[in-house]
């Protein structure tokens, strides 16, 4: 299976239910690719219908990626390991567990995402895989952050700007900060606005590095207000 298709799905969704390359080997090679198409149930064979039954009321209301990640992965099914298997099954329930509109917004951001030209298409799928490799608990931020942005925000963010500049600060900054320090700097984080990271990190970039610890304790004592009128302050 070619595991850049399902890579370019999450890192355009972000909130899919899976990261469909988790059980594949890693792509050696990044490009983008057109979109799939959608793959009919009764394109499916016996062991496939079978394996994914709990999923055949929601079928059609999958993005194509998902429908050949889970197609591919059934197909493997007496190959796969117990662990896998139960990956899998967790997958399914949650997709399952969705409302029509959850689902319906995760086919709209698989269409937004081939719509984006291919450089930043490659983008994205890079900052996936910076994504993926965050802890559990900052992808889990980064999920609610997205559910919270505008929808405005929410396209700057799969243009490739969002994903790639939020995690790169963040991870950049908080390696800097001391462990008993890194929650109240991710919550601060946390309330910016894409606008306001950019500026922090012009800011941070700016300074001595020695100077720019002292910047962001000042910054994490200050209320969102304050930090707002900071941050668009002009220098």
């Amino acid at each position: 299976m070619n595991t850049l298709r399902p890579l370019a799905f999450a890192a355009a969704t972000l909130l899919a239910a899976v990261e469909a390359h988790a059980a594949q080997p890693a792509a050696t090679t990044v490009q983008a690719e057109a979109p799939l198409p959608p793959k009919f149930w009764s394109d499916l064979n016996g062991q496939q219908q079978q394996v994914l039954a709990p999923a055949r009321e929601i079928w059609d209301e999958l993005a194509p990626d998902v429908q050949e990640h889970l197609a591919q992965t059934a197909q493997r099914w007496p190959k796969l390991t117990q662990p896998q298997r139960e990956q899998l099954s967790k997958r399914i329930e949650k997709w399952t567990s969705m409302t029509p509109v959850q689902r319906t917004k995760l086919r709209e951001r698989y269409q937004q995402f081939h719509q984006l030209p291919p450089e930043q298409q490659t983008r994205m799928i890079n900052a996936f895989k910076r994504f993926d490799a965050l802890p559990e608990a900052e992808r889990a931020q980064l999920r609610e952050q997205f559910e919270r942005m505008s929808p405005g925000e929410r396209n700057a963010f799969l243009a490739g700007a969002g994903m790639q500049g939020h995690v790169g600060i963040v991870r950049e900054v908080l390696d800097t900060v001391p462990q008993p320090e890194r929650r109240a700097t991710r919550e601060m984080f946390d309330t910016f606005t894409p606008e306001q990271r950019q500026a922090f990190a012009k800011a941070w970039h700016a300074l001595p590095e020695d100077q720019r610890d002292g910047y962001r304790r000042q910054m994490v004592t200050m209320s969102p207000e304050q930090r707002s009128q900071a941050l668009s302050a002009k220098p």
